[in-house]
């Protein structure tokens, strides 16, 4: 075992530990989310949009089962499973972007309800649910965006691999000839 696989190891490590981490805090912070909604629910029409789609919930779980395959990849790398791996990675980014978008959008849709407030007799109320729901909602978010960065560094850091292993392979035929047994990645 080389230096290169040991760094590759020890990144899928943190790389996989922090896709848990922010998972688990993007689930916690759309179930005070979502009881949030049940005690005032007073938004009407559009209440909580990110809840109802249910992103604080196959959000989260995707990044925990994507962090738990970084994990176990770097606790048992197996080359054999690089290009699954990296599908599960994409998936994952294509996932943040979504999320990315309803965030924004609840967060959009927030700010404009916020200017027309029905509670007019409770202006107070309806700044403290404004500024609780933008709370969670750009912590929901930040948290997304730093799941797509370690998703992506993820894939990246595969793909180097691979690439390495084959310009490696490739270099060790051209050296060895013929006689040079090429193995399949």
């Amino acid at each position: 075992m080389d230096y290169e696989d040991i760094e590759l190891q020890v990144k899928l490590l943190v790389f996989g530990a922090i896709e848990i981490l922010s998972g688990a805090i993007i689930l916690v912070l759309g179930i005070f989310l979502g009881s949030m909604q049940g005690i005032f629910n007073f938004f009407g029409d559009f209440s909580f949009f990110t809840f109802y789609t249910g992103y604080p919930i196959w959000g989260p779980v995707s990044f925990i089962v994507t962090g738990s395959s970084s994990i176990a990849a770097g606790r048992i790398p197996r080359r054999s499973l690089i290009f699954v791996r990296i599908g599960r990675y994409l998936v994952s980014a294509v996932i943040t972007v979504v999320g990315v978008v309803l965030l924004s959008v609840n967060l959009f849709l927030t700010n404009e309800w916020l200017k027309n407030c029905p509670l007019s007799g409770s202006p107070e109320l309806c700044h403290y649910m404004g500024t609780s729901n933008n709370g969670l909602l750009s912590l929901m978010l930040f948290f997304t965006l730093l799941e797509f960065w370690v998703t992506t560094s993820t894939a990246i850091t595969w793909l180097t691999a691979v690439a390495r292993q084959r310009l490696f392979l490739y270099y060790q035929a051209r050296r060895f000839g013929a006689g040079f047994r090429r193995v399949k990645i």
